[in-house]
């Protein structure tokens, strides 16, 4: 028995067996996450169609994601990743999104990952898989960010003590203790205090009244997302706001104004429109005279000193809010984020 296991065929089936065992050792090992919905089901949904069984796992197709991983950086890139990735989630693919080899990495671009991947219109109840960063110091921001409370995980993962990234969901509502908490988490950060900065609050009541009312054309229909980042070794904290609804340039506001404009001077593109809405020119809905102020104030209140950089990305629309250069995406970001950051 000692020689016919010694001989070159036995030989090459050990060896074929160990390096398979150690692969799965390492996948075991590998940290991933995902989506809270996954479920493994075995209702039918329509006729011939199922979801996951217990005997079958789903077939994951990997998308590797931009190596600079921003919206507010690398606009077109990341839109059209996620754009392919809602394309295979919408055709019943389950998707795994592959950041482990990226090389730049904002906090603009987690919360949309984590507004995504929460979102059925964008999952459509498949199942999304994900993965870290690789590079030490992105793994750290993507971990504490808080992301890892939002699905679910492999292993136990640090909690995000330090605070250096929060994020909060609401139930379509304006939270002024939540605006209140976001501001002195920045305040303390970037001017160790705690005097009211009030350009830096209305902003974020501003923009939680305009998802409120003009995320879609039900009133409070759609969630919005908020993330504050202290970025460590200098006195600069970044905001992130967003949501997912129809978007700025498709709300019944500017739909309304497109119509009176194109009675008189032909249709407009949304890139025209930009200087106007910035301007008050495009009214709220309710023509009451409190109403109206969102964006119109928001771009106002951004041009205070202490804000070094203000970006809106709504529909095809990329507006540099401090600088007023405005340019047209090819990929559209289907809602509305803004994304800014104040310094000392």
């Amino acid at each position: 028995m000692k020689k016919l296991f010694s001989t070159s065929k036995y030989k090459k089936r050990n060896r074929q067996k160990s390096f398979a065992a150690v692969k799965q050792h390492n996948k075991r090992k590998q940290k991933y996450f995902r989506s809270k919905y996954y479920s493994k089901s075995t209702n039918r949904t329509r006729k011939g169609r199922y979801f996951r069984t217990y005997n079958r796992e789903p077939k994951i197709t990997v998308q590797i994601a931009p190596q600079d991983f921003s919206i507010v950086n690398n606009a077109e890139e990341t839109l059209a990743y996620f754009d392919y990735v809602q394309f295979l989630l919408n055709n019943d693919n389950s998707v795994m999104f592959d950041i482990s080899k990226i090389q730049t990495l904002t906090t603009d671009a987690i919360a949309v990952l984590l507004a995504k991947i929460q979102d059925e219109k964008f999952h459509m109840k498949n199942e999304i898989y994900g993965n870290e960063p690789e590079n030490e110091y992105l793994k750290k921001l993507f971990t504490q960010s808080g992301f890892y409370e939002h699905v679910l995980v492999k292993e136990i993962t640090p909690k995000n003590d330090k605070k250096l990234l929060i994020h909060k969901q609401t139930n379509n509502r304006v939270e002024p203790d939540i605006a209140k908490e976001a501001c002195l988490l920045g305040l303390r950060h970037t001017f160790e205090n705690e005097e009211i900065f009030e350009p830096l609050y209305d902003i974020l009541i501003e923009a939680m009244q305009n998802t409120n009312n003009h995320a879609g054309s039900e009133r409070g229909k759609y969630d919005w997302w908020l993330h504050v980042y202290n970025h460590p070794g200098c006195k600069r904290t970044s905001y992130t706001f967003l949501d997912l609804g129809v978007g700025i340039f498709e709300s019944l506001p500017v739909k309304t104004y497109k119509r009176e404009f194109y009675e008189n001077l032909g249709i407009p593109t949304n890139l025209e429109l930009v200087p106007r809405l910035f301007a008050g020119a495009i009214k709220s809905r309710t023509a009451r005279p409190e109403r109206g102020k969102g964006v119109p104030q928001i771009y106002e209140c951004a041009q205070d000193p202490a804000f070094i950089r203000f970006i809106l990305i709504s529909n095809d629309i990329f507006a540099d809010m401090k600088n007023n250069q405005f340019l047209s995406l090819r990929n559209k970001f289907d809602g509305t984020l803004f994304y800014w950051e104040i310094n000392n």
